[in-house]
């Protein structure tokens, strides 16, 4: 088996599949990409959804109707006044029936049983091996979020030395040269 391998695969039937550190690399370069062009088109939406409702006084208008019609009908005490019925009904329920006290036993008798259970070296060995796939894969997730962050970074700094298209975002003509983990070569 070649040394650049991270994961194999192999069934009966099929042929071997192998992914190499290089094709994760790539992958990682292009979802990081895409991440981060996604994450500035939305940070761009959020910029120009906020100065039109600045412009328009959207948020201030319905929040103050809102804070009229509660004043006139009072739903805000209503509902203040019910919850607390509620909430004094549910304790009353509770102590009469005990019911909050069913889960902490049966949670204390799972824990004895898991206990029992990871004594187990088959099972301690399997949940050994699913910790480790974990790992890797958190370890990729955190690779990508950090070239994530650097690409937003760099986005940020790239939108402020440019003028942006009347009409459009500065994403809306994402070059295929954007993606250089696979060559420029998108399919």
């Amino acid at each position: 088996m070649d040394e650049q391998s991270v994961l194999s695969h192999h069934h009966p039937e099929k042929p071997k599949a192998t992914i190499t550190r290089t094709t994760v690399k790539k992958t990682e370069e292009v979802v990081s990409i895409m991440l981060a062009k996604g994450f500035v088109l939305g940070k761009d939406a959020l910029n120009r959804a906020k100065a039109f409702d600045d412009k328009h006084h959207l948020s201030s208008n319905a929040s103050a109707t809102m804070a009229s019609i509660d004043h006139m009908i009072g739903l805000s005490e209503k509902l203040s006044m019910g919850t607390a019925l509620v909430n004094d009904k549910v304790k009353e329920m509770d102590e009469l029936l005990q019911v909050s006290e069913i889960p902490k036993s049966a949670l204390a008798a799972a824990e004895q049983k898991a206990s029992s259970i990871m004594s187990n070296r088959y099972v301690s060995t399997g949940a050994s091996w699913v910790t480790s796939a974990l790992s890797a894969v958190t370890k990729a997730a955190e690779d990508v979020g950090v070239m994530t962050k650097e690409k937003v970074e760099r986005a940020g700094e790239e939108k402020k030395e440019r003028v942006p298209i009347t009409g459009g975002s500065d994403f809306t003509n994402t070059r295929r040269d954007e993606f250089p983990a696979i060559g420029g070569q998108i399919s």
